[in-house]
């Protein structure tokens, strides 16, 4: 081939590549149009949505509410300690029509919150007896709390409470059951408190149709649950509680909680010899007053048993018992039978008293009250704190010269057992199973009253006033006579009179001298009469010095203390 025909073909050659090159480019360029970019953003944002509703969410979950009442789909927000931890996205009608089921998308992480025993209710404005509460939702909307169980169970379908829960799921303390006889009914939510602290408050109330009892379940939190024990006692606490006694008047009111909302209050009365908490549902009884609940709470001390002969005079429970002067008990039942039909076919009427004791002195008293009953040195009577309340107060006294039994006459009571140790003299009577404590007759200052103004009835004047009147009729007519003419006659006449007047009278006297009848029985009554005077002279006295005795009692005689505070401990 020329040479010049070989220029010509590398000349054609070095045109075709430039050719080439820009149509490489020109394919290259269209690769990475802007046509493309939309597919590829749109194919990005859908994987980001995937992600989040896939990956980065938590589980949904459904709750059953009775209505949707401020519920709204996208906006309603489900909350733990005011964080959000999921919103509502769907709110449908029930199955039935009866309730709503609400769909509600969890934030991720939030397994741990759904457990088998979580508790959800919707948060909006409410008004309470305990309070006004919700008033944030006002302005933000309601929402629906949460709070987390304790159950180790996961689960999706929960029902939402109709009112907030009083006891937490975290919360610890001692959920105990109370049943009453009361009509006044207590509201959930209202407070419990001890010694006017709010310590808990009421979970539930339910009313049993077949036993016609109110039944509560109250929640205690610790550190206060630790005071429920099995000698606690509880009682409605709503009100003023008035007590008219032999020591007056008494006024009584829990905390300004429960006199305007309402609520309970429980108190351990007693020393237990067990003062472990309770376990949860343990079940107590609900008394309607304080004091009963108190004089229930004696049950558990040092008890003992009178058995009271024809009537239970002023004898109720709370009535004081005293020992030497002092009082150091009360009457906790009376009459205590095991049937009340008892009372029209008993021979006695059992009244059980408790001792004052701590669990340190329990042991000594018994100790010592044992041993007067077994030499039948310790007795019982009836007496009273004034005269207004007569017959009012059990007295235990120490008879060392006379000794006191229960009569076997009593028998047979029901319950009631009497041993007799002949060799010993001694007799020991119980009735179910406690100690009865003799009584020995009594009479009240009311019945020595009685007594003097029948020895007063019972003196004979008939035969005196007789006497005396003919004698005095003589004196009248002789002085009338004298009055009326100054003759020597009628003189004479006065004088003989006057001396059948003086001869009447001196008959009279001899008649009512010593060693006649007559005299014999003014003398015996006079001394029934010295002895009563001088039994009734202490009463005399007190009322002299503290008039206001007569109604209120009087004051106990002071114990001498140490001046020194820490002596008294």
């Amino acid at each position: 081939m020329p040479a010049n025909q070989k220029n010509i073909v590398k000349n054609a050659v070095a045109q075709e590549v430039p050719d080439s090159t820009s149509a490489a480019l020109e394919r290259h360029g269209r690769k990475f149009s802007i046509v493309w970019v939309v597919p590829l953003l749109a194919l990005i944002l859908t994987a980001v949505l995937i992600w989040n509703n896939t990956l980065n969410n938590g589980p949904v979950i459904h709750i059953t509410t009775a209505s949707a009442d401020g519920i709204e789909e996208g906006k309603t927000l489900v909350k733990m300690r005011s964080v959000n931890v999921g919103v509502v996205t769907d709110v449908v009608l029930g199955p039935d029509y009866r309730n709503t089921i609400l769909t509600v998308q969890m934030d991720k992480n939030t397994e741990d919150l759904l457990r088998s025993d979580s508790l959800f209710w919707v948060v909006k404005p409410r008004i309470e007896n305990a309070g006004i509460s919700g008033l944030d939702t006002i302005l933000s909307g309601s929402y629906i709390q949460l709070s987390m169980g304790s159950n180790d169970d996961f689960a999706t379908e929960f029902t939402a409470l109709d009112e907030p829960p009083v006891r937490l799921g975290s919360e610890n303390g001692v959920m105990v059951s109370l049943y009453s006889e009361d009509s006044r009914k207590l509201g959930t939510g209202d407070i419990v408190s001890y010694r006017g602290f709010d310590v808990g408050a009421i979970t539930d109330t339910d009313f049993d149709v077949d036993t016609q009892q109110i039944h509560y379940m109250v929640f205690v939190r610790e550190p206060f649950s630790r005071l429920v024990n099995a000698n606690t006692k509880f009682w409605i606490s709503s009100g003023i509680e008035f007590d008219l006694t032999t020591s007056g008047l008494s006024l009584r009111t829990e905390s300004l909680d429960n006199l305007v909302m309402g609520g309970l209050s429980f108190e351990n009365f007693v020393e237990s010899d067990d003062a472990t908490q309770v376990a949860d549902n343990t079940t107590f009884k609900l008394y309607t007053r304080r004091e009963d609940a108190r004089l229930a709470a004696l049950e558990g001390s040092l008890l003992y048993v009178v058995m009271l002969e024809n009537s239970m005079y002023g004898i109720t429970q709370g009535s004081p018992v005293l020992y030497r002067g002092v009082q150091v008990g009360e009457v906790v039942k009376a009459p205590w039978f095991t049937d009340s039909s008892q009372v029209f076919t008993s021979k006695a009427l059992p009244v059980m008293i408790a001792i004052d004791s701590t669990r340190a002195s329990k042991r000594q008293i018994k100790g010592i009250f044992d041993e007067l009953l077994q030499s039948n040195q310790l007795c019982a009577q009836i007496g009273s704190a004034n005269l207004v309340f007569s017959n009012n107060q059990i007295e235990l006294k120490i008879d060392p010269e006379n000794k006191c039994a229960v009569s076997s006459s009593l028998l047979p009571l029901p319950d009631l057992q009497i041993t007799a140790d002949e060799t010993a003299d001694v007799t020991l009577a119980t009735y179910r199973n406690y100690h009865v404590i003799p009584l020995i007759p009594t009479q009240s200052l009311t019945t020595q009253f009685d007594t003097l103004m029948a020895k007063i009835n019972e003196l004979d004047l008939n035969g005196v006033s007789n006497d005396l009147r003919q004698s005095l009729q003589a004196f009248s007519g002789a002085m009338d006579a004298f009055t009326k003419s100054n003759s020597l006659v009628q003189s004479s006449q006065v004088i003989g009179k006057l001396a059948t007047a003086f001869e009447n009278f001196n008959k009279s006297v001899r008649g009512y001298g010593p060693g006649t009848p007559v005299y014999d029985s003014i003398q015996q009554s006079l001394v029934n009469i010295e002895q009563i005077l001088k039994d009734i002279a202490p009463t005399m006295t007190e009322m002299g010095q503290n008039p206001s005795s007569l109604i209120f009692g009087g004051q106990p005689d002071p114990i001498p203390t140490s001046g020194r505070r820490g002596s008294e401990q």
